[in-house]
């Protein structure tokens, strides 16, 4: 490994939420960036340090929460570098081929999301890697342990010479983490994110077959019309699946769904769909299927039904709400 970054952000966000459009599509902007602290690692030694507080723009009024935990001022962020100007700073200090690192998945999403808003090259970090990852893949949590940075720290005995949530302080923390890691190992073992997605699609408890992924779509609800995700086959035979005929899809957390096919000659398999965003601008979805035994269309059987009665439920609700009203409308004309 040559140079490798390792940083950290902190970012403000608004008391409402703020929308933007990329490539026509809403997105939802998950904060605004007023701190960047990274190291510079060469041949795992740290050979250079960058550290800024960036003024914003978007949400110049420094939020309650982010003050508490950050110990930052509204006097820092109005002294603070012009967002824009930061950010091509930290850009050329890291350089355009740069890999970076940082512990958890949080703030890259957001660095992507605050370059489309000043109007700077979003593809930029090409490779950038989840040490917490990297650091549970060579030191397996153990029950009761906390992975957050702080906790980490604790328990390895680094020294807790300055505060966390400031991104310099927190980004040198994360490079004394590394320095317990066969850093070199672990960022040549890191998986992309077909085969991040692989992992939580298809565990190995599980008969999961014929996986399939497709990056690159900006609506993160186009499972729900795409034929081209839903459109699953066999996974003993490979001919196309019949779909549930009323076409129920039902959610396993945020990023989960699944529904009961039909193969002519193998019988019912499910129909597995998971999305993954780890750029904060782009989906990647893919698909996998899995024949389905006795239990399996029991139990989907039962939680269909369920659905459709939660459905029923609302509907009633929304039709009730409705006609309420309505009634109350005719009330305020007749007066």
């Amino acid at each position: 490994m040559s140079e490798f970054v390792i940083f950290d952000m902190e970012w403000n966000m608004g008391y409402q939420p703020r929308v933007f459009q990329y490539q026509g599509i809403d997105q939802t902007l998950r904060g605004e960036i007023i701190q960047i602290g990274a190291v510079k690692l060469k041949d795992g030694k740290t050979v250079d340090r960058f550290s800024l507080t960036m003024k914003p723009r978007i949400f110049p009024k420094l939020h309650y929460r982010v003050a508490k935990v950050t110990g930052l001022t509204q006097a820092d962020l109005d002294r603070g570098v012009p967002i824009k100007e930061g950010l091509q700073r930290f850009i050329d200090w890291c350089g355009p081929q740069a890999a970076l690192g940082e512990w958890g998945l949080d703030d890259v999403p957001v660095l992507k999301q605050n370059l489309v808003l000043c109007g700077l090259d979003e593809a930029w970090p090409r490779r950038w890697y989840d040490l917490q990852r990297v650091f549970t893949s060579q030191r397996p949590r153990q029950e009761g342990e906390g992975m957050t940075l702080e906790a980490v720290v604790e328990r390895l005995g680094i020294p807790k010479n300055d505060a966390f949530h400031d991104a310099l302080s927190d980004a040198e923390y994360t490079a004394a983490v590394c320095g317990f890691l066969d850093l070199e190992k672990g960022l040549a073992e890191y998986p992309g994110e077909e085969q991040q997605l692989k992992e939580l699609l298809c565990p190995p408890d599980r008969d999961r077959r014929d996986f399939a992924c497709w990056p690159g779509y900006l609506d993160g609800e186009a499972w729900s019309t795409s034929e081209t995700l839903r459109g699953a086959a066999c996974p003993q035979c490979g001919q196309p699946l019949a779909l549930d005929a009323e076409d129920i899809w039902l959610r396993k957390g945020n990023n989960c769904l699944y529904s009961m096919g039909h193969c002519a000659q193998h019988g019912p398999a499910m129909i597995w769909l998971r999305r993954m965003r780890l750029d904060g601008l782009h989906f990647t979805f893919a698909r996998a299927t899995e024949p389905a035994d006795d239990a399996m269309q029991a139990k989907w059987a039962k939680e269909k039904k369920a659905a459709q009665e939660r459905a029923r439920r609302r509907k009633e609700k929304e039709a009730a709400e409705a006609a309420a009203l309505a009634m109350e409308r005719v009330r305020n004309a007749g007066r």
